[in-house]
Parts: C-alpha cells; sequence; structure tokens
C-alpha cells in the first residue's frame, strides 16, 4: 500500500483508503473516489499534480452514509493536487 503520488506512471491501481478529513473525503466521494475504485496513473511529477484515468465504475455502498454520486465515466480523467493524492492510498493490480 502507497500513496497515489507514489504510483508509476501507466500503472494500473486499486483505491484502498482514503487518509483524509471529512471534508476532503465527501469531495473525493463526489467526484467518485471511493474505496475499491480502480483507476490509471496518467501522469506524476515530484511534487506536481496527478493525473488519473477513471478505469471501471464499481457499484458502492458508502460507510460514512454520503449522498450517492455521480460517477466520472469509465474513461474520464481527473487532475489531483499532490497533496490529495499523498491521502489516497492505493495498491497495484
Amino acid at each position: 500500500m502507497m500513496p497515489l503520488a507514489y504510483a508509476q506512471e501507466g500503472k494500473l491501481v486499486r483505491i484502498v483508503a482514503i487518509r483524509a478529513g471529512k471534508g476532503l473525503h465527501r469531495r473525493l466521494h463526489e467526484l467518485g473516489i471511493i474505496e475499491g475504485k480502480m483507476v490509471r496513473v496518467i501522469k506524476t511529477q515530484g511534487p506536481g499534480p496527478v493525473i488519473i484515468e477513471i478505469v471501471n465504475d464499481s457499484p458502492y455502498v458508502s460507510k460514512r452514509n454520503f449522498p450517492p454520486y455521480r460517477p466520472i465515466a469509465t474513461g474520464g480523467r481527473l487532475l489531483l493536487g499532490f497533496g490529495v493524492a499523498m491521502k489516497i492510498m492505493v495498491e497495484e493490480v
């Protein structure tokens, strides 16, 4: 398990945990960044932004009673700041 910011470019990873406060956790949930989601790392640059691509949209039940999210379509890309990417723990698939 490692932070998303340290994942290698081109690798497929599964989100294992999000180690963030309630506000950031809720925002990531709204974007569809949730535990169990598989994403491909497109670009990482040291202390710069991380670009990810959504690989699947698996069904998910919130553990924190957040409202349902509108998932980003498979193939959609997101840009996350380095600090946020450090709080998303992933494992290679």
